[in-house]
């Protein structure tokens, strides 16, 4: 959707590039699964590659890797 050319501009919606939260969120989950109680970190790993094998392949390869 974009803005008519007439409508004010809303402040709150522009971002800086200075502003912006880079985010690696694959990164963040393996620092999380790390420091996870191993049998929920086992549980997990578990049920998400009945969903995405592919992704629990490159969480534990990147876990054993500390």
């Amino acid at each position: 959707m974009s803005r008519k050319s007439n409508e004010t501009p809303n402040p709150a919606q522009e971002v800086n590039e200075e502003e912006k939260i880079p985010i690696d969120g694959f990164r963040q989950i393996v620092e999380m699964l790390k420091v996870a109680d191993p049998a929920f970190r086992d549980s997990l790993l578990k049920r998400l590659a009945t969903r995405d094998s592919s992704l629990a392949a490159s969480l534990k390869r990147d876990l054993s890797h500390r």
